[in-house]
């Protein structure tokens, strides 16, 4: 009995043994598939005023300009480019000049135009800021959200209290309009 035992441990033995090397040969059914040619593109933003990129030209160029006068001018932003950007507008560089007078004015004479010249900036007639162009002078105000191929029309619109009386009286005042657009 004893060679039985020791038969019957050495079969349990080498039948363990063989399990163990047939185990890591074992696998699985598997399959692969490897997605090639992935790519990212960044889109563009592209303003443009009346269709047009800078240099743009003056959108205002008034003479004579008395106590009462108004006037307005539309403008069409749009956005060539593929992903939405936020448009906003900006008044800068503005410089008075006193020009010469022919009656006195309030002394001294810097030119007082730009303190009663009225501004209005409208977008589809949601008024966006009204006051004078000293006033609004360096700031910049958000004009609206335009989509990749859109476009805005801004109105820009300009008076002229009629009690300013000779304050104004052979001045000038020059400006720059800017228009930039953020991405959304």
């Amino acid at each position: 009995m004893e060679i039985n035992k020791k038969i019957l441990a050495s079969i349990i033995i080498i039948g363990l043994l063989g399990f163990a090397l047939g185990w890591g040969t074992y696998s699985y059914f598997n399959d692969t598939e490897t997605s090639s040619g992935n790519t990212f593109s960044a889109g563009t933003l592209n303003l443009k005023v009346d269709g047009n990129d800078d240099p743009l030209g003056a959108y205002f160029t008034v003479s004579n300009v008395k106590p009462g006068n108004s006037g307005s001018e539309d403008m069409e932003l749009s956005n060539t480019g593929t992903i939405a950007g936020t448009a906003y507008i900006h008044f800068k560089d503005v410089v008075d000049s006193p020009g010469t007078t022919p009656e006195s004015e309030p002394t001294p004479d810097n030119g007082e135009l730009s303190e009663n010249l009225k501004i209005k900036v409208s977008v589809d007639a949601t008024t966006i800021v009204e006051d004078f162009l000293s006033v609004i002078e360096s700031n910049s105000y958000q004009l609206g959200t335009i989509s990749g191929g859109g476009s805005l029309t801004v109105t820009i619109e300009w008076s002229i209290p009629s009690d300013v009386g000779n304050a104004i009286q052979g001045d000038s005042v020059t400006f720059s309009i800017e228009f930039s657009l953020l991405q959304a």
